[in-house]
């Protein structure tokens, strides 16, 4: 498998966008991407948290088997009514220290304050469970307003580029959901911002070309259409994004990313 590239990751920003903003789930969004993101990450489960003013909550966990969600359906739990206190003490005191990220051996944390130690113990061995990566998602005003976190079974150990890479997608995508006055994420964006326009579908492969450094002869053998067309949608495209060239276009999409 060939490396995650910046082009990859900014056109999957792009199509996750663009769904949320034509008003599609993200928890059903992030799910049709699931295979895309344990790919790229390497993780054999991953799940979001999301700060509701003071209260930490798991908005979704996402795993290649069914391990987590049989775990919580044996102690009759559900994802959205666990308790994350210990999770977001341990790792808000980490993230105020200046830490990027943090890593045990355990789901410990996570669990803890649902199930006994014993249970979980026994969960992590029946399925060689051995790492656990986490990281903060901060909000437009640098404020935490979630995390992440990875998990890892048998012989997968995390490669922490790679996951920074794919938390910065994520927090990218959820910034716009968070309300800074009120503390709180909404069930539909609530900024529409003009970095992040609804693109078409032939928009946004004109638009990956470009980044790629295309040029408009080249874009139009690859997909088939004249070179005047090609013109158009550019014209289009950098009308949604407000810009005059191709450098301030790569500058507005890249910002969000890769800064």
């Amino acid at each position: 498998m060939q490396d995650v590239t910046d082009i990859d990751m900014l056109q999957q920003t792009i199509n996750i966008q663009s769904c949320l903003m034509a008003g599609h789930s993200i928890e059903a969004i992030f799910r049709n991407e699931s295979h895309y993101i344990f790919e790229e990450s390497g993780a054999d489960m991953g799940g979001l948290c999301i700060l509701q003013k003071d209260s930490l909550q798991l908005e979704f966990i996402l795993e290649k088997s069914n391990i987590f969600h049989g775990l919580l359906k044996r102690y009759h739990l559900q994802s959205h009514t666990l308790v994350l206190d210990t999770l977001k003490k341990k790792n808000a005191k980490a993230f105020t220290a200046g830490e990027e990220y943090t890593v045990t051996d355990s789901i410990e944390d996570l669990l803890i304050d649902s199930i006994s130690k014993q249970k979980i113990k026994h969960f992590e061995e029946s399925h060689a469970f051995n790492h656990m990566v986490v990281f903060p998602l901060f909000s437009f005003e640098q404020q935490i307003i979630g995390c992440i976190f990875f998990g890892f079974l048998g012989a997968s150990q995390p490669e922490i580029e790679k996951l920074t890479k794919i938390k910065k997608m994520i927090e990218t995508v959820i910034r716009p959901f968070h309300d800074e006055k009120t503390r709180m994420f909404q069930g539909k964006c609530i900024q529409i911002n003009n970095d992040i326009p609804l693109l078409t579908a032939k928009e946004k492969h004109i638009l990956k070309k470009l980044l790629a450094a295309k040029s408009y002869s080249d874009i139009a053998k690859e997909m088939h259409i004249s070179v005047n067309t090609v013109k158009t949608h550019v014209k289009h495209i950098y009308a949604k994004y407000e810009v005059n060239s191709k450098l301030e276009l790569a500058n507005k999409v890249n910002a969000g990313l890769l800064s």
